[in-house]
């Protein structure tokens, strides 16, 4: 085999374990889902009448919405890891195709593209149900402290709310995709 040949064969292998990256990031996405789906309708279905069952579901959605958050990150240093051996091979063999970043058209709506990491923003998400999750623990616990009641709501709402403005915030600011 020549040294074309050899240089042309790590660029197909190294793409298509890329590819093949991308692809197992949303397989093992779907694959969480749907315990954490099926965490929230259970969490919704036992919550007013057995909170002993909530709190170990809201538990048990916790932990799998880190593992999530986990796996998102472990699938996203892969990705990363084989788009750097074609980002290295690539000029030899294509030229800079996957290095050249089209300008963003400036249409000043708040419907145009932008420079977003899908996946950046999918571990955003799974990070934003870890905290929801957290906040029904939280709820189940403080309510077992049995804090005065009006204590119990207000600060479970102001706290939630603050958070989730505090995460959207962060989410876009570092949601977007590095070459941005």
């Amino acid at each position: 085999m020549s040294e074309d040949e050899m240089k042309l064969k790590k660029y197909d292998v190294a793409l298509a374990t890329r590819n093949f990256e991308i692809e197992l990031f949303w397989k093992r996405s779907v694959f969480f889902w749907g315990f954490i789906a099926s965490a929230f309708v259970g969490y919704a279905t036992v919550a007013k009448d057995s909170p002993v069952l909530a709190f170990a579901l809201a538990c048990f959605g916790f932990v799998c919405s880190i593992a999530w958050s986990l796996v998102n990150r472990g699938s996203k240093y892969w990705q990363e890891n084989w788009e750097s051996i074609v980002a290295n091979i690539e000029d030899e063999i294509t030229g800079e195709l996957f290095k050249y970043r089209a300008p963003q058209q400036k249409k000043g709506t708040w419907l145009t593209s932008r420079q977003f990491s899908v996946s950046k923003v999918t571990i955003a998400l799974s990070d934003f149900t870890c905290l929801i999750w957290f906040a029904f623990m939280l709820y189940h616990l403080i309510k077992q402290v049995q804090l005065p009641l009006c204590l119990q709501g207000s600060l479970l709402v102001v706290s939630f709310f603050f958070l989730t403005i505090i995460f959207v915030i962060f989410m876009v600011v570092f949601g977007r995709s590095s070459d941005a």
